[in-house]
């Protein structure tokens, strides 16, 4: 493992390409999006951390900060190692919800906090919690090899990783992380109702996943099933084999001797994992039956089932007339899209249905109609979709029944999202934007439609807040804390109240709002069970919301002049956000395939009370509670933790030695980045060396990306030299020359998100000596200077489930080489279309060259991007890696290419191109590549970097028939 500044490590000894690439894939695919440089970044040291943080976010890294030496050293114990080197904290909110990773010595912390009805909602403090989570990872994963062969080779690597990451499944590094959250907190998963009721659900309906799906990352649940069920296996795994046998294990599997994880997980637990998660599934289902046997012996209570849903959904919302329902599905693999359907009865679809059962009956008397298992389906009266890939959540009827308030994630410009409240009017399909970078969770709207009171999410606080609908100015209501959110909001009848759930310790209660005093009162019991999702009853007087008293999620009424709360749903599963109209309180009900829509009457007598869960039961049921003492010291009023922060300035250094290079019918050539970046990635800068076959670039540069402002500023100073006159067999002549020079450009880019804009000037001074061609002209040797400008723009927009995709580009650039003045233009443009993970793609690009320009600046198709030359100095290059340099070449330039992209990310492609003073003789191409493109992952001190591999066949002379491969990777910064 790589220490942190430390002298250049063994990695530089490294030479082989293809490892290099493979493993630059992975930690690719692995990481996370980057902090935004341009913040007001702090910096703050503890013993054992460095902590990066955006000054706005200050109030809650301070609360993080307290705790973190306690936290390092509960997990230390815990995990029994303790890593050799400090790690890196970076705070930063890159989308408005609640996140967190660990990659190797460095956490990103993301402060939004959960809602209660996220999984992870469970907790005493988000910040606790989630610093808790992450730094397991840490410690447990970073712990180094004692084989001195696997010492050396993961030396080599371009990026901190132990073989225990690389060889733990997923579900043990994230089912141990959770394990210990909820063993060091005593709250968390492993402690709270939500692992529980999933894993209660999923036992009974007989959809426990098998041991090979525990590692999966799709779908809504079985995602959470490395976490939820990976954490009760090994809670299982200790209460069979002791506390030790997870250290032991660690010990194991990073030994001398070299050990598979099955190889050292029997040795420790006595059996293979897969035979052992078969066991705990066996004993997880009986306890799921036995919890069923107590709530059944009581009496279920749902009310009726109103539609059976194939699908997750969520934030059920009755109209003031009770004759709609609005509701949040959650496709498997798409974004979330809004449906309004009617709540009276299907009589149109009764009858149709009745009359094919008729004419059924009249054609063949034999045979059976089926029997009504479920609710009719019903059709939307109309549905809200994605816009740009992004989709809309929490819907909410405004007075008039016509409007409703809905939230969606909007960019801020530099890469980031907020999510922001717009108003739908679901009859014209009009949608209009209310607030803009305001961070609104949900909103609920006033009697008179005017306003409504939302929680709105900044810098991981959540406060309730007032939003004017006309103008989207907001005014805080009530402000929340780090440690005290507020959530889902809901106005009263008379809207002279709001009220809203709010964290207290490690329970949610419900807090009700004087809207013009902004007094604040809890209401229900102080019982210790969490109460959230409120919704006001007719009449104003009583609040039904989801309590988990007892040990399951049910419907309780609570008695607001009494303080008395009772339940109104006894279900085995979960019964969630509910939402009451005059005569139905609507709600949802967890099922392993999804969820289903209940209703039950608004004026139904409650329950005499709930029905406690055995905690013997438990996984099935909740745990026993576990005090676990505060991680950290109390909060002091008085004290700073971050007095001793300093400005980051350009932050600590990290460096990097990389192999690159690249194999292609132009040439081959090897060599190596130096690369240094710091955390943030507000300075990166590369020095590169290449050294190769004739027709290769090879030769030194050194760049530098500053993005502390926008817009960015970049240089490079280089050295190369090209030779498409030694490629074989197509030899290029007047093309070979020696390049050297400096550039420098600005750049601002704009990123929306489903738009994302660039634009760009730059300049560039040099000299360039071309090579002579016999026979032929004078040498346009000497200086070469030029400048350029560049715009682009990239689109994306999501009509019903299909996704299409536009982007347009320009550049222009004028300068002279040998006193021969020239000016190049070019223009691209690029569509795409694509449903689920397919897209068929076309892109065409037109170049013209005017002046007296020489051969060497007319343009030309083929080769790879070049490595040491900023591509905005060699725009008259056309890159195509398929095929050498200048296998089409003139003054003008026009390309067409057609591609297919999928979910394994190779894509097909047929390319042609011409080029002259006359288009029209066209080459053509066909293959499959496969390209990642990575931006900076500066807190690995990794630059920018592109990873390329093909195989093509050339349709047309001089390479008739021919089959050429490719294989490159660069860096940039």
């Amino acid at each position: 493992m790589r220490a942190r500044g430390s002298p250049l490590p063994r990695r530089a000894l490294c030479t082989a390409l293809a490892l290099a690439v493979a493993l630059g894939a992975a930690a690719a695919a692995r990481a996370q999006p980057p902090a935004r440089p341009t913040a007001d970044w702090r910096t703050v040291e503890t013993p054992h951390f460095v902590v990066h943080y955006p000054a706005s976010m200050a109030v809650w890294t301070g609360l993080m900060v307290e705790r973190l030496e306690a936290i390092h050293a509960a997990v230390d114990a815990a995990v029994g190692f303790t890593p050799g080197e400090r790690t890196t904290v970076i705070v930063d909110d890159p989308t408005g919800q609640a996140n967190g990773v660990s990659f190797g010595p460095v956490i990103f912390l993301w402060p939004t906090p959960p809602r209660p009805a996220d999984e992870i909602g469970e907790n005493r403090s988000w910040s606790e919690i989630l610093a808790v989570h992450e730094y397991v990872h840490t410690a447990h994963l970073t712990r180094p090899s004692r084989n001195p062969r696997d010492r050396f080779l993961y030396g080599l690597l371009p990026f901190p990783v132990q073989p225990i990451a690389a060889r733990t499944p997923r579900w043990m590094r994230e089912g141990y992380a959770t394990y210990l959250e909820g063993t060091l907190t005593g709250s968390g998963r492993p402690n709270g109702v939500w692992r529980p009721a999933v894993l209660r659900q999923w036992a009974l309906e007989g959809k426990l996943p098998t041991y090979a799906a525990l590692d999966r990352t799709d779908g809504a649940w079985d995602g959470a099933m490395a976490y939820l069920a990976g954490s009760a296996f090994v809670e299982w795994l200790v209460a069979r084999s002791g506390e030790r046998s997870l250290p032991d294990l660690w010990a194991r599997m990073t030994a001398r001797r070299r050990r598979s994880f099955d190889e050292a997980f029997a040795g420790v637990f006595g059996g293979p994992p897969a035979e052992l998660y078969g066991l705990f599934t066996v004993d997880l289902t009986e306890r799921a039956i036995a919890a069923r046997e107590r709530l059944e012996s009581a009496g279920l209570v749902s009310g009726e089932r109103f539609q059976r849903l194939d699908g997750f959904a969520a934030d059920p919302a009755v109209s003031p007339d009770g004759e709609r329902l609005a509701l949040t599905l959650v496709p498997e693999s798409e974004p979330a899209r809004i449906v309004v359907w009617s709540t009276a009865p299907d009589s149109a679809g009764a009858r149709r249905e009745r009359e094919e059962r008729e004419r059924m009956l009249a054609a063949d008397p034999a045979d059976v109609p089926a029997v009504e298992w479920r609710p009719r389906p019903l059709e939307p009266l109309a549905t809200l979709g994605p816009v740009g890939g992004r989709g809309h959540r929490a819907p909410r009827f405004l007075p008039d029944g016509e409007r409703i308030l809905v939230v969606r994630s909007e960019g801020l410009g530099d890469g980031r999202a907020r999510p922001d409240l717009f108003e739908w009017t679901w009859r014209t399909g009009a949608l209009r934007r209310v607030t803009r970078g305001a961070g609104i969770r949900a909103a609920d709207p006033t009697p008179d439609g005017r306003s409504a009171i939302a929680v709105r999410c900044l810098d991981g606080i959540c406060d309730l807040v007032e939003v004017d609908l006309a103008s989207g100015r907001v005014e805080v209501v009530a402000r929340g804390a780090p440690d005290a959110p507020f959530d889902r909001p809901r106005v009263s009848p008379d809207g002279s109240r709001a009220a809203a759930a709010v964290q207290r310790g490690d329970a949610w209660r419900i807090a009700v709002v004087d809207l013009a005093t902004g007094s604040l009162r809890d209401v229900g019991p102080d019982d210790g069970a969490s109460r959230f999702d409120p919704a006001w009853l007719p009449g104003g007087d009583a609040l039904v919301a989801v309590s988990d008293a007892g040990g399951v999620f049910d419907l309780e009424r609570i008695d607001l002049a009494s303080g008395v709360a009772r339940p109104l749903t006894r279900v085995l599963g979960a019964a969630l956000s509910p939402d009451a109209g005059d005569d139905w309180i609507w709600y949802l009900g967890l099922a392993s395939r999804g969820s289903d829509v209940h209703r039950i009457e608004a004026d139904r007598a409650p329950l005499e009370g709930p029905v406690t869960l055995d905690p013997s039961l438990a996984p099935a049921a909740p745990a026993a509670a576990a005090a676990a003492p505060p991680l950290g010291p109390s909060p002091d009023p008085a004290a700073d933790p971050l007095a001793a922060s300093r400005p980051y300035g350009l932050g600590p250094r990290d460096h990097a030695l990389l192999p690159r290079g690249a194999i292609a019918p132009s040439g081959r050539a090897a060599g190596v980045t130096l690369a240094g970046a710091d955390p943030v990635g507000r300075l990166v800068w590369t020095l590169d060396a290449l050294a190769g076959t004739d027709g290769a670039w090879r030769g030194g540069a050194a760049s530098a990306a500053f993005r502390r402002y926008r817009p960015a500023l970049s240089a490079t100073v280089f050295a190369a030299r090209e030779e498409p006159s030694a490629q074989d067999p197509v030899r290029v002549a007047g093309l070979d020359a020696d390049y050297g020079g400096a550039a420098v450009e600005i750049a601002f880019e704009r990123d929306l998100l489903s738009r994302v804009e660039r634009v760009a000037i730059g300049a560039s001074a040099g000299r360039l000596d071309v090579d002579r061609i016999p026979g032929g002209i004078e040498d346009p040797d000497g200086a070469r200077a030029l400048a350029y400008a560049e715009a682009s723009i990239r689109m994306l927009v999501t009509p019903g489930s299909w996704r299409l995709s536009g982007g347009l580009g320009a550049t222009g650039a004028a300068g002279s080489t040998a006193d021969d003045s020239w000016t190049r233009a070019t223009a691209s443009l690029a569509l795409g279309a694509g449903r689920g993970a397919a897209e068929l793609r076309a892109e065409t690009a037109y170049g013209r060259t005017g002046g007296d320009a020489p051969l060497w600046e007319t343009f030309a198709a083929g080769g790879g991007v070049s490595p040491l030359v900023d591509p905005a100095l060699l725009s008259q290059r056309f890159p195509l890696a398929a095929v050498p340099v200048g296998y089409v070449q003139g003054e003008r330039i026009w390309t067409l290419r057609i591609e297919g992209r999928g979910p394994t990310g190779l894509r097909p492609f047929w390319w042609a191109g011409t080029a002259g003073d006359e288009l029209g003789d066209w080459k053509r191409a066909a293959g499959i590549e496969w390209v990642l493109d990575q931006r900076a992952i500066p807190y690995l001190g990794l630059p920018a970097s592109r990873v390329e591999a093909g195989i093509a066949r050339v349709l047309d002379e001089p390479l008739r028939h021919e089959t050429r491969g490719w294989l490159a990777l660069t860096f940039r910064p």
